[in-house]
């Protein structure tokens, strides 16, 4: 528990020095996980916020787009999608204005910083990735909207 805390801390004032984009922190209570097909979802409770993390690599994304008809725009030099739905805890209603920034750590420490994506018709945020390492992930999210900040982070295990 205080290993968690620390850590969680040295993330937050280490992004904090970083720059305002860049802050995340991570939670894990509340944790839950399911997986469909090629996709594995995990739940985590943020203060009142479920937050769900999605990771996909490409090829099973591009191939659920074009099921979909939706847009294939496929970022060149990743690997993966993360999609991240926010859903307030009591109504089950999607927040659908926030601003959300995403921090993944590969298994090295490496991390790359991302701003997430609105998809309208998904009422998710999403970005492309690159994990080309098997081991395993961190992602961490910061969801703005309003006057409210809601972190969470996950560890993905890349196989």
């Amino acid at each position: 528990m205080f290993q968690s805390h620390l850590i969680t801390l040295c993330l937050l004032l280490t992004l904090c020095l970083a720059g305002p984009a860049r802050v995340v922190a991570q939670h894990n209570h509340g944790a839950a996980t399911h997986e469909t097909g090629a996709m594995t979802t995990q739940d985590v409770l943020a203060e009142g916020v479920v937050i769900s993390f999605s990771v996909m690599a490409n090829s099973e994304h591009l191939k659920m787009l074009r099921e979909m008809k939706m847009k294939e725009n496929v970022e060149a030099g990743t690997t993966h999608n993360i999609t991240v739905v926010l859903k307030d805890q009591k109504s089950q209603q999607p927040i659908t204005d926030a601003s959300v920034s995403m921090r993944l750590i590969d298994p090295s420490g490496k991390d790359q910083l991302k701003a997430l994506t609105f998809e309208p018709s998904m009422n998710s945020y999403d970005a492309y990735v690159n994990m080309p390492v098997k081991g395993r992930y961190q992602i961490l999210v910061l969801a703005r909207y309003g006057d409210q900040k809601k972190t969470g982070g996950i560890y993905y295990d890349l196989h």
